[in-house]
C-alpha cells in the first residue's frame, strides 16, 4: 500500500493540468473564503418566509389548587401595516449587500493571483535579460585581456567589468529565487505540472491607452461604490422595519374561555341548649353556644364563559422616539460613507490613469531609442568613430538590452497599475477569466 501511496504521488504532477491564466482564475472557486461568502449571499438573498402574524400564543390559568377554575385564551398579535413589504426591502438589500462582499472577496483574491503571475512573466524576462547582459560583459572581459598589452588598454576598464560581472551574477541568482519561491506561490494555490503562462494573454499597450482614454464615471458598478451604496440601503430598510414597529396601535386580539367547576357553599351558625337553675334570687339561665358549620342547600353548578381582549398600544410619549433618531443618523451616516467612497475611487482612478499614461509615453519614447539602437544606426556610428572597435559595439549591444531591461519594467509597472484598476471596477468579480483583462 505505501509503494502504491507513493506511486500515485510521484504520477499526480504529470496528470495535473499546466498552469495557465485560465486554471490561475478557477482555482479561485476552491478558495474556502469564497465558499464561506458565497454560501452566505445565497443564503440570505431567498430572503423570510411569508410571515402571517407577530405571535400566536395559547395561555392557560389555573386559580388556585383546588382545580376548580379553569382558564384558556389564545391571543393573536398580528404583523405590523407595511411590515412585509418593509422586509422584502430589508432583505433585499441585505442580499445585495453580501453579494458584493462575495465578488470583493473573489476579486481580491484574483487580483492577487494575476498580480503574483504577471511579476513571474516580468521575472523570466528579466532574468533572460540578465543572462544576455552577462554575456555581453564576459566578451568585454574577453577584449580586455586580449588588449592587456595594448597602448589603449585601461587597467580600470577591467576592474569595471569584473564588478559589474559580479552584480550580474547576483542579479540572476535573485532572479532564480524569486521565481523558485513564485512557483512555491502558485502550489499553495493548485496544483500544476509545469507553469505554462502566455504573455499573449495580457493586452498590448495601446489596447490599455484606449481603455483609459475613455471618460467613463465611477459609478455604482465599481465592487467598493457599490458596497458602500448597498450598506446605504441596509440601514435604510432596517430603518423602515423599525418605524414600522413604532407606528403599531393594535398590539394583540384574544379569545378566551373560562370554566368554573360547580361547589357546595358553607356558612357558619350559632347553636346551643338553655339550662335553668334556681337561687334566691329568682330562676338564672345559663346558655351553652357552640358554633358550627352548616352546609347550605344544594345548589350545586357549573359556570362557564367566553371573552374576547383587545390590547392597544399608546405610543404618546414613549421611548422610542430617540431610537428613531438613532436610525436616521444611521442612514445618514451610510449616505455620507457613500458619497465619499465614489469620491475617493473616482480619485484614484484618476491618479491610475494619469500615471500608466506618463507610463506608456515612456516606454513609447524608449522603445524608439532601441529600435534606432537595432536598426544599427549607432553601430554604424560607433565603428565610423572606433574602427570597429569591439569593445563600442559590445557598448552598443549592452545598451540595446539595458534599453530592453528599461522596456520590461516600465511594462510592468504599467500592468500592475492596470490591474488595479480592473480591480476597482469589478472586472475580477466576473467569473470568465477570458473577459477579464477586456476593461470596462
Amino acid at each position: 500500500m505505501k509503494k502504491l501511496a507513493l506511486l500515485a504521488l510521484l504520477a499526480a504532477p504529470i496528470f495535473a493540468e499546466n498552469l495557465t491564466w485560465e486554471t490561475l482564475a478557477n482555482s479561485v472557486n476552491d478558495e474556502p473564503s469564497v465558499q464561506a461568502a458565497e454560501k452566505k449571499s445565497s443564503a440570505v438573498s431567498s430572503g423570510t418566509s411569508t410571515k402571517l402574524w407577530n405571535s400566536l400564543e395559547f395561555e392557560y390559568k389555573l386559580d388556585g389548587f383546588g382545580f376548580m377554575d379553569h382558564e384558556f385564551e389564545l391571543k393573536y398579535k398580528p404583523k405590523d401595516f407595511g411590515e412585509g413589504s418593509a422586509n422584502k426591502s430589508y432583505w433585499r438589500a441585505q442580499g445585495d449587500y453580501l453579494k458584493t462582499k462575495s465578488d470583493i472577496e473573489r476579486s481580491s483574491l484574483l487580483y492577487d493571483r494575476y498580480e503574483r503571475a504577471l511579476r513571474y512573466l516580468t521575472r523570466v524576462k528579466i532574468q533572460n535579460i540578465h543572462q544576455q547582459l552577462a554575456d555581453v560583459n564576459n566578451d568585454r572581459i574577453e577584449v580586455l585581456h586580449i588588449k592587456s598589452g595594448s597602448a589603449t588598454f585601461n587597467p580600470s576598464d577591467l576592474i569595471d567589468a569584473l564588478e559589474r560581472k559580479a552584480e550580474l551574477s547576483a542579479e540572476l541568482v535573485a532572479d532564480s529565487n524569486s521565481l523558485q519561491n513564485a512557483e512555491l506561490r502558485f502550489k499553495s494555490w493548485m496544483s500544476f505540472s509545469e507553469v505554462a503562462l502566455d504573455s499573449n494573454f495580457l493586452p498590448s499597450l495601446e489596447e490599455i491607452s484606449a481603455t483609459l482614454e475613455s471618460d467613463k464615471e465611477v459609478d455604482d458598478s465599481y465592487l467598493e461604490v457599490a458596497e458602500a451604496k448597498q450598506k446605504w440601503a441596509v440601514a435604510e430598510g432596517r430603518y423602515k422595519q423599525e418605524k414600522v414597529g413604532s407606528n403599531r396601535i393594535l398590539s394583540s386580539i384574544g379569545l378566551g374561555y373560562k370554566y368554573s367547576r360547580g361547589s357546595y357553599e358553607y356558612d357558619s351558625v350559632k347553636t346551643g341548649n338553655y339550662n335553668a337553675t334556681y337561687s334566691n334570687v329568682g330562676v338564672v339561665y345559663e346558655a351553652e353556644k357552640e358554633w358550627k358549620v352548616v352546609r347550605k342547600p344544594d345548589d350545586r353548578r357549573d359556570r362557564d364563559k367566553f371573552y374576547a381582549t383587545v390590547t392597544l398600544r399608546l405610543p404618546f410619549f414613549g421611548t422610542d422616539g430617540g431610537d428613531e433618531t438613532k436610525r436616521q443618523i444611521d442612514v445618514l451616516d451610510a449616505e455620507s460613507d457613500y458619497l465619499d467612497k465614489k469620491r475617493s475611487v473616482s480619485r484614484e482612478i484618476s491618479h491610475l490613469k494619469e500615471e500608466t499614461q506618463a507610463l506608456i509615453t515612456q516606454v513609447k519614447l524608449q522603445r524608439e531609442f532601441q529600435e534606432s539602437v537595432n536598426a544599427g544606426e549607432i553601430f554604424t556610428e560607433f565603428a565610423e568613430r572606433s574602427g570597429s572597435d569591439p569593445l563600442l559595439l559590445l557598448r552598443a549591444k549592452e545598451v540595446s538590452l539595458e534599453s530592453d531591461l528599461k522596456i520590461t519594467k516600465l511594462e510592468y509597472e504599467i500592468y500592475a497599475r492596470y490591474l488595479e484598476l480592473l480591480e476597482l471596477s469589478g472586472a475580477f468579480a466576473n467569473p470568465d477569466a477570458s473577459t477579464h483583462f477586456q476593461g470596462r
